[in-house]
């Protein structure tokens, strides 16, 4: 009969392998333009889902995002501000309002194991906001490293 201390590695270890953030941890990348894409897109999701373990392993540990109005947002606060909302349905609304009324199309440009996700969007006071998103190639998978938001022209 095994212990309680091995019955409860076991459970430990089940439980952290079977998280959807650990399966999207192990999953290999390719190295593509789409993939690029597809970790943008999952980063929206896991903060609209408040999935603050998928932020984790998507945000590098020195990830930095600043405003178009100059404000740094710190990867601590990414992810502490998805875990206290959660699963908020009234947040995914909100979230697909957003998008479905400032389209924006990306364009990924790779250069090794760096890529740059460009996009333009209109911005909450209807002013031209050009973004990216700054990933690196690490440990067979798309991490975010920076991004940069400007109302400039």
């Amino acid at each position: 009969m095994p212990s309680a201390r091995t019955s409860m590695i076991t459970l430990t270890l089940t439980l952290c392998c079977s998280s959807p953030a650990f399966a999207q941890a192990q999953r290999v990348e390719p190295k593509t333009a789409e993939a690029v894409v597809q970790a943008d897109d999952a980063w929206g999701d896991a903060e609209t889902r408040g999935d603050g373990d998928y932020l984790e392993h998507l945000l590098s540990p020195a990830y930095v995002s600043i405003g178009a109005g100059g404000k740094i947002t710190t990867r601590e606060t990414i992810i502490a501000h998805a875990r206290a909302r959660g699963a908020s349905a009234a947040y995914a609304e909100q979230a697909a309002t957003w998008k479905a009324a400032h389209p924006s199309r990306a364009d990924v440009s790779i250069a090794g194991d760096t890529a740059v996700l460009m996009w333009k969007t209109t911005g909450a006071n209807g002013e031209l906001v050009r973004s990216c998103d700054i990933f690196v190639y690490r440990g067979g998978r798309w991490r975010a490293l920076y991004s940069q938001h400007s109302s400039a022209s």
